[in-house]
């Protein structure tokens, strides 16, 4: 080997151990922190809804753009530090928006540096990009969701006891909603809902439950819709609610459960 030779290969060397080491140490850009759900506008308020990927987030920041381009970029921090990874948040914030405004958005997230020899350097990381329109618009989703289940979790076994579900709708006028109760373990339906009494929902008996559908919730609409049931034994049952509507930007609040634990009767 000619020492021209030598030195070429070691140059090759030495630059593949580099990328080699570079890898090993994490150096490679990161995968986006967060994924952006969804966001919607109720001027001045938006809610967003994302998740966060990262382990070292330390800061997120709402980035609002008008969708039409021009105007004023808002940014506004809408969370810390996310306890773990895979950790979905929803949060409200007032960011001064105007009203009949579509606005895109993104989410920007801030990592540390991470500890040790394989560790990565902080950075600041961009979500994937949403665009959603203002609310009243024609083209403005509805925002439907289950709340609470409320009711006696400690039912005697062998009575009737009626459990209230309550749903809201937060955005745009919402058509053709559908509500899905379920039942199981220690509790069975009695009978479903009557028809027509909960914004217009036509109920009917279901599996172990009931569904109503073609409800119309207006804007800000909110509501309960009562489950009669039999407690048929001692032990755990749940009731499990869902609702939905076509279009809805964040189904991660349509559902909702609460567990019992039925006792014996005295």
């Amino acid at each position: 080997m000619t020492g021209k030779t030598r030195l070429r290969w070691v140059y090759r060397a030495s630059i593949g151990t580099g990328m080699a080491c570079g890898t090993a140490l994490g150096l490679a850009s990161p995968a986006a922190a967060t994924t952006l759900n969804s966001v919607v506008l109720d001027a001045p308020y938006v809610t967003v809804s994302f998740r966060d990927t990262y382990p070292n987030d330390s800061d997120s920041t709402l980035v609002l753009t008008p969708k039409s381009g021009g105007g004023e970029v808002r940014r506004i921090r809408v969370a810390g530090e996310v306890p773990s990874v895979n950790r979905t948040v929803v949060k409200r914030v007032n960011a001064g928006i105007s009203p009949g405004v579509a606005y895109c958005a993104v989410v920007e997230t801030t990592t540390r540096a991470e500890e040790g020899i394989a560790g990565r350097f902080g950075g600041t990381f961009t979500s994937n990009r949403t665009c959603s329109e203002a609310a009243g618009s024609a083209n403005a989703p509805a925002e439907v969701s289950i709340g609470s289940i409320t009711g006696e979790e400690n039912p005697p076994a062998g009575t009737n006891r009626n459990y209230w579900i309550s749903y809201s709708n937060s955005g745009a006028d919402a058509k053709g909603v559908t509500v899905d109760v379920q039942t199981s373990g220690s509790l069975t339906m009695r009978r479903p809902p009557e028809s027509g009494t909960f914004h217009g929902m036509q109920c009917a008996a279901s599996g172990t439950g009931f569904r109503c559908s073609g409800g119309t919730l207006p804007k800000g609409a909110k509501g309960e819709i009562p489950l009669l049931a039999m407690v048929k034994n001692a032990g755990p049952g749940a009731i499990h609610a869902t609702i939905s509507v076509a279009g809805d930007p964040n189904p991660g609040n349509n559902a909702q459960t609460l567990g019992v634990i039925a006792v014996p009767r005295t």
